[in-house]
């Protein structure tokens, strides 16, 4: 054992004197110049070892950071996850209104067509009823009868001059209406032959036509003015018909008709009729200006003289005092027919003809 020990002691020895020879050795095989080499390389291992320890500090004080901001991210992500699901369900619903709002949308157009139709019906209606009453007080100013009001309705305040050969109930008997007796046939059944309206004015067709050929030299605007006034008697009695049919087709005695349809037709028709009196008027107005033409026409003539001149003279004579006998037969065919309408609607009862109207114009007091 002591052996060893003194072996191991040797090596050690001979081990120390070898690395003891070998760096003499070493230092003697230097040049000269490598000492103060020495000295740079030492300074620069130091200044290595100063860089180094300063980025392993960076190094730490960055990980430091990395660490403290995912710790940040990590704190704030479950925040950021509750705010994107309410986000989510926020839009979840939006979608949801927006579907329910498209089938609003969808539903309002569809009724949208419906709306209007009402609207324009209602208007109709108030139009109508604003035309009624316009009319209606317009005939009360002209004849003299005084006020007269759809209140006050009754069978004394619409008896016409034009239509007295019809005897009515009186509103205390109304409803017993079995004796109600006309004695000549109703206006509404009547034709423009029957109103002498039809051969007036094919008479005056055959005058006007015996006009162009007596005063082809004429050059004044007196033979238009009267052919446009036979065209204006001839589409008015076309319409006088036409309502004398629809009426006649819609027959007011009906009795399997219903009151309040009897009375809405009634007044529609009344409606009409006096619509086509005041488009009578304004037929006859313009006849009044044609007769003042005519005039003027007949005291230039007096100076041309000629037979000429007196046979058209004739003839401007016969051409008016038929015009003139054409719109008295219309205004007394078209009162007559409002006569009986007015008649029916009194004899129905007033109230019920209130009752209509109240129905149909809820804000009318």
């Amino acid at each position: 054992m002591a052996e060893k020990v003194e072996v191991v002691d040797e090596v050690k020895k001979v081990f120390c004197s070898y690395i003891g020879l070998s760096f003499s050795l070493f230092l003697s095989s230097l040049p000269k110049h490598s000492i103060p080499l020495l000295h740079t390389l030492q300074s620069h291992l130091s200044q290595a070892q100063d860089q180094l320890s300063q980025l392993r500090s960076r190094r730490q004080e960055d990980s430091k950071a990395n660490a403290r901001v995912v710790e940040i991210f990590a704190t704030h992500r479950n925040a950021w996850q509750a705010e994107e699901k309410r986000l989510l369900r926020q839009i979840d619903a939006a979608a949801e209104e927006i579907a329910r709002l498209r089938a609003r949308v969808e539903e309002l157009e569809s009724g949208e067509g419906e709306s209007n139709a009402k609207v324009e019906e209602l208007e109709k209606e108030v139009g109508e009823r604003d035309e009624m009453i316009r009319f209606m007080s317009r005939k009360v100013e002209e004849e003299g009868l005084g006020a007269w009001s759809c209140r006050d309705y009754g069978v004394d305040q619409v008896d016409s001059k034009f239509w007295q050969d019809v005897q009515y109930e009186s509103l205390e008997t109304m409803y017993d209406t079995k004796h109600f007796v006309t004695r000549r046939e109703s206006p509404w059944k009547v034709d423009g032959d029957s109103a002498g309206v039809s051969p007036k004015l094919k008479l005056l067709e055959q005058e006007l036509l015996n006009l162009e050929k007596i005063g082809k030299s004429d050059l004044s605007k007196v033979p238009s003015l009267m052919r446009k006034q036979a065209k204006r008697y001839q589409t008015l009695s076309g319409k006088i018909d036409d309502l004398c049919r629809r009426i006649q087709e819609n027959n007011p005695c009906e009795p399997t008709l219903s009151t309040e349809f009897k009375t809405q037709r009634q007044t529609e028709f009344l409606l009409e009729a006096f619509r086509l009196q005041q488009r009578a008027s304004e037929t006859g107005q313009k006849l009044t200006l044609l007769q003042t033409e005519i005039g003027k026409n007949h005291h230039m003539d007096e100076f041309g003289g000629g037979q000429a001149a007196l046979a058209t003279r004739r003839c401007f004579d016969s051409i008016r005092n038929n015009l003139k006998e054409i719109q008295r037969n219309l205004e007394i065919w078209l009162a007559r027919i409002i006569g009986d309408l007015e008649g029916i609607l009194a004899r129905d009862g007033a109230s019920r003809v209130r009752e209509y109207y109240i129905s149909r114009y809820p804000f009318i007091q």
